[in-house]
């Protein structure tokens, strides 16, 4: 295992033990340029303050690579 397997595997468990899990189904088409993902999370009523973050996290991943992202967050 590498260092960033490793440190994915930590972080992996060290949330484990706080309870925090869930299920993500990723549906990608690559040469369309289109991500869909459904996630679950357990507990339940973490799921806004997880998509919020994610959401966050992954603009910030675009900004490094030089994509510019808009963001709509539907809050119903």
């Amino acid at each position: 295992m590498n260092s960033f397997q490793q440190q994915v595997e930590l972080a992996r468990q060290q949330v484990a033990k706080t309870g925090f899990s869930g299920t993500a189904v990723v549906d990608a088409h690559i040469y369309k340029g289109f991500i869909r993902q459904k996630i679950e999370i357990n507990p339940p009523e973490k799921l806004a303050e997880f998509m919020a973050n994610y959401t966050d996290t992954l603009v910030m991943i675009l900004a490094m690579m030089n994509i510019q992202a808009k963001v709509h967050i539907d809050k119903d």
